[in-house]
């Protein structure tokens, strides 16, 4: 088997063989492997009855948690994936693609354009790009609507969620099933599969069957779209696969998928996904460590504030004790707890069943310090602000929110919306470290590592900069309704406006300015943050604002749209507003990261 570029090539009697790698540093089908399978594709001869694709792992898909894939200049680069694809849909010869676990972005892209699909049973299919406000270009608003019709066309592109194998069967995404009990032989069942004569000689297209039928559908989702969204573009692409020759239908997707890739909201779902991928990656000195699963956590306090950690600590198969000393607190937490599963048992999210143990595996408790000396004690403790940490069994990870005292070898953490952010200097030790990453990350919390201790955290500097540059509009005489209005605009919830002392003269003031003068406050306090340490990266920053403070994920976060506007701008603009209100003036830390040209996405991750 000859191997280049990531690509091994070889003969199985009348068929050939094209075996994708995945690289160590986890890049898949890059420009240097689409044109090795292009050129292998070229040998095709007269003796070869197929062509069969196959990924060396056990998915066909860069990402194989079905994430989308980012805009890179990799993926720009000539030859492009839409080169490859239709250089498999314009070989000689069939090409079938085998699929294994998940066929994602660029893999299922590949798929569409064979002329056949088989797949294991386990196998699944996404097309994820809408996550990021992108089509991919690469031609699947074409070919999968041939297939499965407009209706299954936009629940998938638009969606982006897998759909199993025997669904995909059912609508005709894929050809064949098939089971083997090694991969061995898997492949030579596909081998055999793809020279049989039930495999499809060329590409099929029974979603254009009814054509008054498709165009009754395309109409009714124009509807139903915006104009101008993704989903109209969608719509416009998946009625152009009926209604233009396939060269033309690809050269109009591709136009549109250009455009959709300037778009400011493209831009900044992309900036807020690369921060989520960021987060996710374990600092390199705890990768290697395998901790246990947090089974027993105590709650030391009953505070309200807890009570969404510990239900979903409940809901994770904890057995979850809340040690609280006064009567009137664990009540009024059990009551919460309580009310909170009956909401979801009446929507659907839980059974009563589920409920029910949930609810055996709550524990309250009086006193904490005998659990803490025995050999079924907590293996992480959570304390509630204004409670003292206990003591006595080393090595589990401590928890502390709020203000209280921080000992030897516990963290902070603090929560805001679905954030947790979680104190972890370079001293701190690495076994419960990772342990409670692992516990934060289970819960389904969006985990960001601060470089510092801080009682507040990165929500609580933005929460309290956003606040003062609200009182400081105010104190100008700017009407409060008006502030709402700008605030909502942005599409966040309408704010709590603190009281002034004295109502100024009314001052006119447009709602963009008011926006622009509350998100450079943000940004001004960021780029604080930055250079003390508390964040890694404006992304971090950006994080907390979208997950934990409600910023829309499609505005990027207040780091993202001063970046976009520029920094130059930014400081020009606090200079000017500072002259009314010392709140806006410019940090000291904003000049530095002037200087270095890059923003703020830039300045700390290249140097």
């Amino acid at each position: 088997m000859a191997v280049t570029d990531g690509v091994m090539i070889a003969q199985d009697g009348a068929v050939l063989e094209i075996v994708l790698q995945h690289r160590a540093d986890g890049t898949w089908l890059d420009r240097s492997q689409r044109a090795a399978v292009i050129a292998a594709l070229a040998q095709a001869g007269p003796d070869t009855g197929a062509v069969l694709i196959q990924s060396q792992e056990r998915h066909f898909s860069t990402n194989p948690d079905a994430e989308p894939e980012l805009p890179s200049p990799d993926r720009a680069a000539m030859p492009g994936l839409d080169m490859l694809c239709q250089a498999i849909e314009g070989c000689p010869v069939p090409v079938v693609v085998l699929l294994e676990g998940l066929a994602g972005g660029s893999g299922a892209e590949v798929a569409l354009a064979a002329t056949a699909r088989v797949a294991t049973p386990d196998a699944h299919l996404a097309f994820p790009a809408a996550r990021l406000g992108r089509i991919s270009g690469a031609g699947s608003t074409q070919r999968l609507p041939r297939l499965v019709g407009p209706t299954e066309a936009l629940a998938l592109l638009s969606g982006g969620h897998p759909v199993k194998a025997p669904e995909a069967m059912a609508m005709g995404l894929l050809d064949q099933i098939i089971e083997g009990e090694t991969r061995d032989e898997i492949r030579r069942l596909a081998v055999a599969w793809a020279v049989s004569d039930a495999m499809p000689k060329r590409p099929r297209t029974p979603g254009l069957r009814d054509a008054r039928g498709y165009l009754a559908i395309t109409a009714a989702a124009r509807a139903d779209a915006v104009v101008g969204s993704l989903q109209a573009t969608l719509v416009e692409c998946i009625e152009a696969a009926l209604l233009l020759p396939p060269d033309q239908g690809l050269a109009l997707e591709a136009t549109l998928a250009a455009d959709l890739n300037q778009r400011p909201e493209a831009k900044a779902l992309a900036h807020i996904h690369r921060a989520e991928v960021a987060a996710a990656r374990t600092p390199p000195a705890l990768a290697k460590i395998s901790p246990p699963a947090v089974a027993r956590p105590v709650f030391v306090g009953a505070a309200l504030g807890l009570s969404g950690l510990l239900l979903s600590a409940l809901s994770r198969g904890c057995a979850v004790t809340v040690a609280e000393a006064d009567r009137e607190k664990l009540v009024a937490l059990l009551h919460v707890v309580a009310a909170r599963h009956e909401v979801a048992v009446k929507v659907g999210h839980l059974t009563a069943e589920q409920r029910d143990a949930d609810w055996a595996r709550l524990t309250p408790l009086p006193d904490v310090s005998a659990l803490m000396q025995g050999d079924l004690g907590p293996d992480l403790v959570v304390v509630a602000p204004e409670m003292l940490a206990p003591t006595g069994r080393r090595g589990v990870p401590v928890l502390i929110t709020g203000r209280g005292a921080l000992p030897e070898g516990a963290f902070r953490l603090v929560l805001t919306g679905r954030v947790a952010e979680l104190g972890l200097p370079p001293a701190s030790p690495a076994q419960p470290a990772a342990q409670a990453m692992a516990f934060l990350r289970r819960l389904g919390l969006t985990l960001v590592l601060t470089g510092t201790q801080s009682p507040v955290g990165i929500a609580g500097r933005l929460a309290g900069a956003g606040g003062a540059a609200l009182r400081a509009l105010l104190g100008l005489g700017v009407p409060p309704e008006d502030i709402s209005a700008a605030v909502v605009g942005l599409g966040l919830a309408a704010p709590n406006l603190p009281k002034v002392d004295a109502v100024p003269r009314h001052r006119a003031m447009s709602r963009d300015e008011i926006a622009s003068r509350w998100l450079a406050a943000l940004a001004n306090e960021g780029a604080r943050v930055l250079a003390s340490g508390l964040a890694a990266s404006s992304g971090d920053i950006d994080l907390v604002a979208v997950h934990g403070l409600g910023f829309p994920r499609d505005s990027g976060g207040p780091m993202h749209i001063a970046d976009q506007r520029g920094l130059l701008i930014l400081r020009r603009d606090l200079r000017l507003w500072a002259e009314e209100d010392p709140v806006w003036a410019p940090v000291p830390a904003l000049d530095a990261f002037v200087s270095v040209g890059r923003g703020f996405a830039g300045s700390l991750s290249q140097g």
